[in-house]
């Protein structure tokens, strides 16, 4: 191995160190300068160069000061031996490329293992030495030839083993980061050993390698794997996904099947697995919530301006989005008819084409975003922000680095909610992959400010407004039959419990369509107590004056039960309860009716007034609801990230101020999709697809 130099001694008060430091001397004293010489040849002070040697790690070290720095050689190193792999086999026999990561809080170490190239004899006995590489730049993630030697001096145990064409090498390096640190020069240089480390995860690899880092001794980074508060192999596998290239950025492409497996014990001792089929960065539009592509609603308005619709209204499905977002390749961002209108020199123009730049933003509607997708979502250390607002710099598929502040002059603010990767296929970054050349950070600082600036001219219209709290929890101001109503709950309590006292049977009591309006109360009041219509508690079903019953939003913990699911499809976005471990709504006025047409008539009348409804549940729609009203169906796909609580079908909308009038329960529509979700979304879509123009 590189590292085994027999003969060569650190000690400098050694007899021997003496005399081949007297025999160098001597022979640098018959040199003929008038000759020509190699600069970088090695005969020279043995003990000069091995404090040359000791320096150069030394520098290459202090490039490397990352948490993640670790993880992210080893991950790389495992996914550039599994793309050769791929290549040398290039399709002649099947090959599934595997990736094993564990990571142990316990007895602190981080071990990776892959099925892919492996190395032999030579490459193995080398491939610790500082800037040689075995890696074609081209095609690999790395190819400077430090990340390996970063392993091994970076730390203080390193073992590694490796499998190729039947054959195992094997070697463990300790005390390598004491021996760069020693200012003594009395610690010699440390060999490898020939010593089988590996654990059972290496069992059974018949092409690829091995390697563990234990950690231990000072000067390390991480020292403590505690410090993120991740404990979970879940968690851990969400933190590897945004800082190592475990998080594949694969922009205008599909990421590599890779079949990754990581496993955490942690520091109780309590183990977990999960597994990941294919390395793919964690983008915010994908786990932040309902995001509206902003290149699909530039499409959608082009098409409403042919059609002469007025296109300063935004339809519902891109409005009261989480966030906006769109990616661009390099040649797209130079069209003219881009959102992007960046302004470039002929010089940076040619530089985008030059890099194979592509870009990626996405724009949120609060900080918020980050911090519950960190605190609440992940359950990571409070303030972290794991996914935060930025400029991420990417090339080779990679996430390079931790985001940079967007160079903002104006708008400052967002800085802090958008967040931008810029790649490039040809590009290198320094040594400990932190930065790029100055023209390469400058043009895609340039290029992340244009974006942000594009985004926020659809900004105020398609991202909700921060409000703090849920709609929900705001209180609303009932009239005195409802504080009666609320005084008589308190006083006569109805609770019925116990173990095996409630069996459903998966189908409902009622047995036919409702023809009247007492068969719509039957029908709902079934749902509700099957669990099929979930959340919502009535105080009172008789009808007193004008209006028909009371009822209030509970949705309590567990609140997965609420949060809308392939076998929940009736449920809420779980972005609902952000912050909040339950959701309840004041006592409101709920309506009953065979078919709306007849409440139409009574708000028209005066009979009812439709400021004082909340709920309105019915068999049909009819058609009356034109006369005053818009609707946002929730059985739309577009719309359900819309949903307040569960089970609502639809919204309405005044015509006239476009304000919210009432919610509704629709029961034919609700059974029609039900049966066929895929049918009646269709039918939703295009009965009420273009009756509603939701504003900020």
């Amino acid at each position: 191995m590189v590292l085994y130099v027999p003969n060569v001694v650190s000690e400098r008060n050694s007899e021997e160190f003496l005399t081949n430091h007297a025999a160098a001397i001597e022979k640098a004293s018959t040199l003929d300068l008038n000759e020509s010489w190699d600069p970088l040849a090695t005969e020279s002070d043995p003990g000069l160069v091995v404090a040359a040697q000791r320096r150069e790690i030394h520098n290459i070290l202090k490039s490397y000061t990352g948490y993640y720095d670790l993880f992210a050689e080893l991950i790389q190193n495992a996914l550039d031996a599994v793309d050769r792999r791929r290549r040398e086999l290039a399709d002649k026999v099947a090959y599934h490329p595997e990736i094993r990561i564990n990571i142990n809080m316990k007895q602190p170490s981080v071990t990776v293992v892959d099925n892919g190239c492996g190395m032999d004899l030579q490459q193995f006995r080398q491939f610790m030495k500082p800037n040689l590489s075995f890696k074609d730049g081209s095609t690999n993630r790395g190819s400077k030839g430090v990340g390996a030697t970063f392993l091994a001096y970076g730390f203080n145990y390193l073992a590694a083993a490796t499998t190729r064409n039947n054959v195992t090498h094997y070697g463990v390096l300790e005390g390598g980061r004491t021996w760069v640190d020693d200012k003594t020069a009395t610690i010699p240089r440390p060999k490898v050993a020939p010593v089988k480390a590996w654990d059972s995860i290496f069992d059974g690899i018949e092409h690829g390698s091995f390697m563990q880092v234990r950690l231990n001794g000072p000067n390390i980074r991480p020292k403590d794997l505690n410090w993120l508060g991740a404990n979970t192999a879940s968690q851990w596998l969400s933190v590897l996904r945004v800082t190592t290239p475990l998080g594949g950025v694969y922009l205008g492409e599909e990421s590599p099947k890779v079949k990754i497996q990581i496993h955490v014990i942690d520091s109780a001792g309590n183990s977990s697995t999960e597994t990941l089929d294919k390395p793919d960065y964690i983008y915010p539009h994908k786990v932040l919530g309902k995001a509206a592509d902003l290149r699909e609603y530039l499409e959608d308005r082009n098409k409403r301006a042919a059609k002469n619709l007025d296109v300063s209204k935004i339809p519902a499905k891109f409005s009261q989005q989480n966030g906006i977002w769109g990616e661009w390749s390099g040649e797209d961002i130079l069209k003219d008819q881009s959102p992007l209108k960046p302004r470039l020199d002929e010089d940076e123009k040619a530089l985008i084409s030059e890099l194979g730049l592509r870009l990626y933003c996405y724009v949120g509607f609060s900080t918020e975003l980050w911090d519950a997708f960190n605190d609440a979502q992940l359950k990571l250390r409070k303030g972290l922000r794991l996914l935060r607002g930025g400029l991420q710099l990417a090339t080779r598929n990679m996430p390079q680095g931790m985001p940079i502040p967007i160079p903002m002059t104006n708008n400052i603010g967002f800085q802090n909610i958008a967040h931008v990767i810029v790649h490039f296929d040809n590009a290198e970054p320094d040594l400990g992959r932190k930065g790029f050349q100055p023209e390469h950070t400058q043009l895609a600082g340039k290029l992340a400010v244009s974006a942000v600036t594009a985004f926020r001219k659809f900004f105020d219209k398609m991202v909700r407004k921060s409000t703090g709290v849920p709609a929900l929890q705001a209180q609303m101001k009932l009239e005195q039959w409802i504080d009666d109503q609320k005084e008589h709950e308190k006083k006569f309590p109805l609770t019925i419990k116990g173990t095996g006292l409630f069996a459903p049977t998966e189908e409902l009591p009622i047995r036919s369509l409702p023809q009247v309006e007492q068969d719509v109360v039957a029908l709902f009041n079934q749902m509700l107590s099957s669990g099929l219509v979930r959340g919502m508690q009535l105080l009172a079903s008789s009808q007193f004056e004008q209006y028909d019953g009371l009822f209030r939003v509970l949705m309590q913990p567990p609140v997965e039960r609420y949060i809308r699911s392939e076998t929940n499809p009736l449920g809420v976005d779980a972005e609902l309860f952000a912050g909040a471990d339950e959701i309840k709504a004041a006592v409101a006025v709920l309506e009953y009716k065979y078919c709306l047409n007849a409440l139409v008539e009574d708000f028209q009348t005066g009979v009812k007034s439709v400021n004082d409804v909340k709920l309105v549940v019915v068999w049909e729609m009819g058609e009356r609801w034109r006369e005053d009203f818009r609707i946002l169906s929730y059985l739309d796909d577009d719309n359900v990230h819309h949903r307040q609580y569960h089970g609502l079908t639809h919204q309405f909308f005044h015509t006239t101020s476009g304000l919210p009038a009432f919610a509704a329960v629709v029961l034919s529509d609700l059974v029609s999709y039900l049966t066929n979700a895929k049918a009646e979304t269709a039918r939703q879509k295009q009965m009420y697809g273009d009756t509603i123009d939701l504003a900020d």
